[in-house]
């Protein structure tokens, strides 16, 4: 093999890498930029000072929640990494009872995860906390409320549209579960951003921060969870990153 054959592939391997990384960066760049209006709201209520101490992070039912919340991603951590093994779990009960094939057990399983972060995230913030956010929402600024309304709408935007451009084979790793994935290029993917979804869920969380935002929350440390709960989805995208279904885009 000539030298000036490797040059050129090694070259278009690398662009290909860089473009990756630079599009990567680019939905980092959103979420950072998300946080702002919080960051806003957070200096006009008083409370910045608790949404950026790092004093909640002792507290058991911080870490607790925080641990609760990650349960999910070590599942999609688990397929991503060994789908051989989880496939051959789906052949027997109980995982066998919630579907015909992995992709479809697999989506099962991510419903049951987000109603176990449901129920960590109400558990932190305890009937108290619950109450202070709801009073929250019905006082909240115009400027505010528009802000977050458009985070999350955007975000569940992203969210639907990810669905109908792949489907469930293509959100729930079907090209690693057996399931043919055609790559997609029209919306949401033709934003220029590396992973629609995760932008989106980031958006929706930030959106019910802004929304619930207030003196008591703000205490209990929950800018700091979903802080951290944001910091696992580019945990993820980093561990797709590796992997990405180009097979399908090159054929």
């Amino acid at each position: 093999v000539h030298l000036a054959a490797i040059c050129p592939l090694h070259l278009a391997v690398a662009n290909s890498e860089l473009q990756r990384f630079l599009i990567s960066m680019r939905d980092l760049g959103v979420c950072l930029c998300a946080i702002g209006p919080i960051w806003l709201r957070a200096h006009e209520l008083g409370v910045l000072s608790e949404c950026v101490t790092f004093a909640s992070l002792k507290t058991p039912t911080w870490w607790a929640c925080v641990a609760g919340l990650g349960c999910l991603y070590y599942l999609h951590a688990y397929i991503w990494n060994a789908p051989s093994s989880f496939t051959a779990l789906c052949r027997v009960q109980p995982l066998r009872a919630l579907g015909a094939h992995p992709v479809a057990i697999f989506a099962r399983l991510e419903l049951l995860g987000k109603l176990w972060q449901f129920g960590f995230v109400t558990h932190f913030l305890g009937r108290a906390g619950l109450s202070s956010a709801l009073s929250a929402i019905a006082r909240i600024p115009l400027w505010c409320g528009a802000v977050a309304f458009m985070y999350i709408a955007a975000g569940q935007a992203l969210n639907f549209a990810m669905y109908k451009a792949i489907g469930n084979a293509g959100v729930y790793y079907g090209f690693k579960l057996g399931r043919n994935v055609p790559w997609a290029t029209g919306f949401p993917f033709n934003l220029g951003l590396r992973h629609p979804q995760y932008v989106g869920v980031v958006l929706t969380i930030w959106g019910v921060v802004l929304l619930i935002l207030c003196e008591e929350v703000a205490t209990l440390g929950l800018c700091q969870v979903c802080a951290a709960w944001t910091s696992m989805y580019f945990v993820m995208s980093v561990m797709e990153q590796v992997g990405d279904n180009t097979a399908a885009k090159d054929g």
